[in-house]
């Protein structure tokens, strides 16, 4: 299947589904300045790399293979240019302890490297899980392919964005261009990472509008939020409180409890998931009328 190529997305498709609303994108240029990094064409800016890579595409069309750099474009980026820098990648560090030599450096003058994170034994991957290490694009296939050593092409250390310049930390070669920083090739050699240990870092999405309005001995709570994963989604009634667990498409996460001004029934609650919000009815107690929907704002 081919790759979409637009900025933030890097899904593949099919061409029976590529509509105008199947990818997400950012149809602006990274801008990174004074330590905060985005993209020209939205407001969001974070300060980790890793976030930046999250920020959900701020316009939807069509997926797009076509290639940023063509072939006869005579300003296409030259990585050969690193290869004197990068002569062979290194083998990840090894995870037993060394043995301490004669006339060593103290151990509270060496830096301890951060130790470079597998996946556990017997872990269940997705067909076509993407390696999560930096630099590498790696699908997943079996365990014996994909876990093999010096299998996976990777950067252990982290991006870094200096005066236009762009790289790793754990090696010298230096980008202009934020397309040609993502293809220099890693500069250490290991595993493939589809799951790992680390626990996986959740992005709080901002606060989701919304507003409600009655009918008779119902309640109707609109929340707007756009491309709702509906698995792994919630919305959960108490005869006081509704607790909402929304993960949106770029894998950030709203969570919230509304405390009601006045209670409930759960079991004759519910809600729906539409294209722009969660729509939820909620069935009161008593068919008085409420005078606010949540308790602290009576």
């Amino acid at each position: 299947m081919p790759k979409c190529t637009r900025n933030g997305c890097g899904k593949e498709y099919e061409d029976v589904t590529n509509d105008q609303m199947a990818c997400q994108y950012h149809p602006g240029l990274p801008e990174f300045h004074e330590g905060l990094k985005g993209w020209t064409c939205c407001k969001t800016r974070v300060h980790s790399f890793d976030d930046f890579m999250e920020i959900g595409g701020c316009k939807l069309g069509s997926h797009s293979s076509t290639p940023k750099h063509k072939n006869d474009d005579p300003f296409k980026a030259d990585l050969t240019k690193y290869d004197d820098v990068l002569p062979t990648p290194s083998p990840a560090p090894s995870t037993a302890t060394p043995v301490e030599a004669v006339g060593a450096v103290p151990e509270s003058r060496v830096a301890e490297p951060e130790p470079i994170d597998e996946d556990p034994a017997g872990a269940v991957i997705a067909q076509g899980a993407t390696c999560k290490r930096n630099g590498c694009q790696g699908l997943y296939e079996s365990e014996g392919v994909s876990h093999a050593p010096e299998k996976c092409r990777f950067h252990p250390g982290t991006a870094l964005f200096h005066e236009g310049n762009k790289g790793w930390t754990c090696c010298k070669p230096r980008a202009t261009d934020f397309d040609e920083f993502l293809r220099i090739k890693g500069c250490t050699l290991g595993r493939h990472l589809f799951v790992g240990t680390k626990p996986e870092k959740k992005v709080q999405a901002d606060k989701c509008r919304r507003d409600y309005y009655q009918m008779g001995s119902s309640v109707i709570v609109s929340v707007y939020a756009k491309k709702i994963d509906r698995e792994a989604s919630s919305v959960k009634f108490t005869p006081d409180t509704i607790k909402l667990h929304l993960v949106h498409g770029d894998g950030k996460v709203y969570d919230d409890e509304i405390i009601l001004s006045a209670s409930i029934i759960p079991e004759d609650s519910s809600f729906e998931y539409l294209s722009t919000k969660v729509e939820i009815k909620l069935a009161k107690s008593s068919p008085a009328a409420w005078a606010v929907l949540e308790r602290d704002s009576a």
